[in-house]
């Protein structure tokens, strides 16, 4: 058996979602947790989760391999910022990081690049990072400031070509982002 802390194995793949949200979860009518605020980057986030379940999780396949997919909420509330799990878990178990979130003048937002340094820095050496802009609740585009802002507080990841979101839907992200996943974890 493969210990926690150790690498994948050549077979498995171990992907983390981080994204951002924009108000956090609230209990809703029946007490489970809903999305205070919804947003594309929260939907964008879904879709990730859903195609990168089908890949590392085929039907047939259980018990083959270890692969693992962590998804994880960055939110800016009232009493400060909220990440789970730490960066250094993130960066020690994960070889495919997917992080989801708009752009301010399109640079990384403060809240978020405050969330992938806190307690760092952290070494992301063997990781690939890809960046999911969900425009529509942006403002700017991507471009070299902002590869700039993500290898700052990235170091050592690889850095994919970023996946600009158009739409606000699950249903219209998910066919911008599965040919970009797929990639990710072939």
């Amino acid at each position: 058996m493969q210990p926690i802390n150790a690498r994948p194995l050549p077979d498995d793949r171990h992907a983390c979602i981080l994204w951002l949200s924009r108000a956090g979860f609230v209990p809703g009518a029946d007490g489970s947790p809903v999305e205070a605020e919804p947003s594309p980057a929260s939907a964008a986030a879904r879709v990730a989760e859903g195609l990168l379940s089908s890949r590392l999780f085929p039907p047939g396949r259980h018990g083959a391999g270890m692969s693992r997919l962590q998804v994880s909420e960055i939110c800016s509330l009232r009493h400060g910022l909220v990440v789970g799990p730490d960066m250094k878990s993130v960066a020690a178990l994960h070889e495919a990081i997917v992080l989801v979130t708009p752009l301010a003048d399109g640079r990384l937002p403060g809240v978020v690049a405050d969330a992938l340094t806190r307690f760092g820095p952290h070494d992301l050496t063997g990781s690939t990072v890809l960046l999911v802009v969900t425009l529509a609740d942006s403002t700017g585009e991507p471009g070299e400031a902002l590869l700039a802002d993500l290898r700052s507080v990235l170091p050592g990841a690889a850095i994919a070509d970023p996946v600009a979101l158009l739409g606000t839907t699950e249903d219209e992200m998910a066919p911008q982002l599965e040919p970009r996943l797929d990639e990710l974890v072939r």
